[in-house]
């Protein structure tokens, strides 16, 4: 080849097609592999496949390895090789460093430096350059709300980004990628959207060829949903905001009202980023119940207490919070907040008035005298529909209540989780049935939330009751009833019925909503609590096929992620459930998610770790069953701790949050450990006796129960000795097992006999000793 290339006639190098055609001539006489490497291949511009690179990547013979390296080679013509056998690519994820690998660059950059390796490489997803950024320069990394990214506010990288990435790309599409990172996630109408013209698809579909930072993540109905690099969005939005603060807030407005009506979170963040804390409050008083699934009563009653003022005293902000106050069982203050909400609802049409006033009535929150008029509305009193023999007025249940302070409507008609069933609704009464109808559901999945299930009950059986009476199928049309009740049958352990309930959720087709998301977290809490092997695989694709939105604040992918770790556990993968779930470890969570995190690595052995979990619920997140699945982990690693004290209050705390809620499935799965100790609650003192004893009950097994005089207890006789564990009387446990105190103490008598007892502490001591109990 050699001498082909030295007698090449040098005369005619100006003629391009000729000097290919010889050199490609020269390479196929090649007998040995040769490697051509060409590095920063981006910049070699738009003509890149029509010069030598772009014939060699088209006509090079078998010999020739050809190595090319670079931000962008979206102009070659590379898609006969895709789908052939002479192209191997190395994206992003292929580069990204290993954890490993991120230790070693560590220790050869800062090897006195206290950096917390695993943090930087978690923001910076293994991306080496921001890696290195973290290692040697004043970066500081910070994961964001909800989501493994963080931000480097060190000036060197930022500017790295400004000049090395944006700097090198065409003018037009360098804007776009500023517009676009406003939001982490991106869809080809955000796209348009923020990008100001049609040619925003067109752009973002450059950037996915150029692989700038941006990957494909799902694909819906409506087409597919990418993510950009949570790190490279975080810094273009600070380049932004440095070079055009006004155009940058404008931006996060435009987002904000594109999330609205599915994404309450994401639409509340990005308007007050936007200084629009208007659009902010249209979004959470028209989806309150979405923010809610989300993310939880403390945190939607934090969020309305943060808004600026005067939108923290909007009418309708103040009305969520009187909810969320009679929801916690806070009824002075939602009564007090309630008044004052109504100061501010004069100016608003009938219709969305008449809204929360249902939501008022159903939640017991009138007024003293009964009247409305105290408090600026005019008209006449909220009517009692038995007393004047009407019903209320029609409600308009698709529209948000809106009014305040320099409030305007929007056009707009807003999703609502719980959509109206479609029926025959003319008539005016109907009208008002429908709407209670309504209301009552959404109250009933409120108040599941918060952890209130009996009051939830009374609203399930209220709203079925009032869809019989117009007629209705609740089946696929009241989803957030189905999803209450599935709920609450998870934590009182009747999980046969909460698998029939979940199931009736049925899918609503296009965007997904919250009630499916939860749904599906649920189904697999379910099917793992069963042992449903053959029903975990399409509940698994069900939650992988749902989008994790809501990337700020406490989002989705926590809860996909503790749920893809339990179906991990629930294989036998103890190790590797674990593994998933340790990027959960040092961020903000939902409390269901620390609550099973929790449990999770105190099964796993990491102690400290499942210590410092339950520390991250306060006493607001901790409702009924978040609460007692909490207390129960701290019992168990006080005990191990040898702290009884601790470990017998802990239990005292948590069976006062379950017995009046019925709460079991904390109970149930650390049946086998909190045997022993339930049995030494029950000596050491209870305010709920009947609730210990039963749970001690359901802790008799039947395959030990051979005295040493080979005497077998009756089936009635395990019974009541698992009540004489607590300290109930033969009366209390007759009443428990519904049987006379006079057979009580026979087989009380029998007991003794059988396992030679003088005394009752006697028959807790051998029947320990020997297994039975």
């Amino acid at each position: 080849m050699d001498e082909v290339l030295l007698a090449a006639d040098r005369t005619q190098a100006h003629d391009q097609v000729a000097a290919y055609d010889h050199l490609l001539a020269a390479l196929d006489l090649l007998e040995e592999p040769l490697a051509l490497v060409i590095d920063d291949l981006h910049l070699a511009g738009s003509g890149l496949a029509d010069g030598i690179v772009g014939i060699l990547t088209g006509s090079a013979p078998p010999a020739l390895r050809l190595v090319l390296s670079g931000r962008d080679h979206s102009s070659l013509r590379l898609e006969k090789l895709r789908y052939g056998d002479g192209l191997k690519e190395f994206r992003t994820s292929d580069l990204a460093f290993t954890l490993p690998e991120a230790m070693e660059l560590a220790r050869n950059l800062a090897p006195s430096a206290e950096v917390d390796v695993e943090a930087v490489w978690r923001a910076a997803s293994g991306w080496p350059v921001a890696l290195h950024a973290g290692f040697v320069g004043p970066a500081v990394y910070k994961d964001q709300e909800g989501g493994s990214g963080g931000v480097v506010p060190g000036r060197a990288f930022t500017e790295y980004i400004a000049e090395e990435v944006l700097g090198q790309l065409d003018p037009s599409l360098a804007d776009f990628v500023l517009r676009a990172t406003t939001c982490d996630w991106l869809e080809h109408e955000l796209a348009i959207a923020l990008s100001g013209a049609q040619s925003g698809g067109v752009l973002l579909q450059e950037c996915i060829r150029k692989g700038l930072f941006i990957e494909e993540k799902d694909v819906r109905s409506d087409g597919p949903v990418y993510q950009w690099q949570a790190l490279f969005a975080a810094q273009c939005r600070e380049i932004l905001e440095e070079r055009n603060r006004v155009l940058a807030e404008q931006l996060h407005r435009v987002a904000a009202r594109f999330y609205q009506d599915f994404d309450v979170t994401e639409s509340v963040s990005q308007a007050l980023q936007g200084r629009e804390p208007q659009q902010a409050v249209t979004s959470l008083v028209a989806h309150w119940q979405d923010y809610l699934l989300r993310n939880g009563l403390s945190s939607l009653e934090q969020l309305c207490l943060d808004l600026p003022g005067p939108w923290s005293d909007h009418a309708g902000v103040l009305m969520i919070r009187s909810i969320c106050r009679a929801l916690s069982g806070d009824s002075p203050s939602a009564v007090d907040l309630a008044h004052r909400a109504f100061t501010g609802l004069s100016a608003l049409e009938s219709g969305r008035r008449r809204r929360f006033e249902l939501y008022v009535d159903l939640l017991g929150l009138m007024p003293n005298d009964g009247s409305f008029e105290v408090y600026g509305i005019s008209g006449s009193p909220l009517e009692d529909p038995q007393a004047t023999g009407r019903q209320p007025a029609a409600l308009d249940s698709s529209r948000p209540l809106l009014g305040g302070p320099g409030f305007s409507e929007q056009e707009e008609e807003p999703l609502t989780l719980l959509a109206s069933p479609t029926a025959d609704v003319a008539d005016r009464d109907h009208q008002a049935v429908a709407d209670e109808v309504i209301i009552t559901s959404e109250i009933a999945l409120a108040y599941v939330l918060a952890g209130d299930f009996v009051a939830a009950d009374e609203r399930v059986v209220d709203a079925i009751n009032g869809a019989d009476e117009l007629g209705w199928s609740p089946d696929g049309q009241m989803p957030g009833l189905w999803l209450a009740q599935g709920i609450s049958s998870y934590w009182i352990n009747d999980l046969a019925a909460a698998r029939t309930h979940l199931d009736k959720v049925l899918p609503a087709g296009g965007r997904e909503t919250s009630i499916d998301k939860l749904c599906a977290v649920y189904r697999v809490l379910v099917d793992c609590a069963r042992g449903e092997p053959t029903q975990i695989p399409d509940t698994t694709h069900l939650l992988t096929s749902l989008r994790d939105t809501g990337l700020n604040g406490p989002s989705w992918s926590a809860l996909s992620t503790i749920a893809k770790a339990k179906i991990a556990e629930a294989e036998g993968d103890l190790t590797g459930a674990l593994a998933m779930a340790k990027p959960l470890e040092d961020r903000e969570n939902p409390a269901l998610v620390d609550a099973l995190l929790a449990e999770l690595l105190r099964r796993g052995g990491r102690f400290a770790e499942a210590l410092n979990r339950t520390k991250a619920v306060t006493e607001r997140q901790r409702v009924s069953y978040t609460g007692t699945s909490i207390a129960l982990t701290e019992a168990l690693l006080a005990s191990k701790d040898g702290d009884m004290a601790a470990a017998h209050e802990r239990v005292e705390y948590a069976v006062a949050l379950a017995e009046p809620q019925h709460i079991i499935r904390p109970f149930a799965e650390r049946r086998d450990e909190l045997a022993g100790l339930l049995t030494q609650h029950a000596v050491w003192g209870t305010a709920h006796e009947a609730f210990v004893a039963a749970q001690l009950k359901e802790n008799t097994h039947s395959d030990n129960l051979t005295t040493f005089l080979y005497w077998r207890l009756t089936e009635r006789e395990l019974e009541v000795l698992a009540y004489m564990r607590s300290m109930m009387t033969a009366a209390d446990i007759g009443k428990a097992l519904f049987i006379s105190v006079n057979t009580v103490k026979t087989h009380q008598r029998s007991i003794y006999r059988k396992l030679g007892a003088a005394s009752r502490r006697d028959v807790l001591k051998i029947a320990a000793a020997r297994g039975i109990i």
